[in-house]
């Protein structure tokens, strides 16, 4: 089992000294990373987002809160409560529910 094994007192000299030349050399250029845009997500459902989710999930074979969540930018939770309000209307019908998951059909495919 052990561990990593240790440098010795001749690898930690050389180590330091790089270190302490290191900040001297200014001729490398600094490499400065570009942000990516941060992903937003609605935490609160719009009536109209809601109205487009309710249109759009007609048209699709099987929804899972993912699929919404990705595709709206929305939460998971919000996903989930989107789905159950859409069962509660009678647009959607549960197929399948796991422990994290929920599948859905549309109502008048089934």
């Amino acid at each position: 089992m052990g561990g990593k094994k240790r440098p010795t007192l001749s690898q930690l000299a050389k180590k330091a000294e790089k270190e302490k030349a290191q900040p001297v050399q200014k001729g490398k250029k600094e490499v400065k990373k570009e942000e990516a845009p941060a992903k937003r997500t609605i935490q609160a459902l719009d009536e109209k987002v809601f109205q487009t989710i309710a249109k759009e999930v007609q048209n699709m074979r099987v929804i899972t809160p993912y699929d919404i969540a990705s595709k709206y930018g929305i939460k998971m939770s919000v996903a989930f409560k989107v789905l159950r309000s859409l069962r509660e209307r009678g647009d959607l019908v549960l197929v399948a529910k796991g422990h994290r998951t929920e599948v859905y059909i549309p109502a008048r495919g089934s």
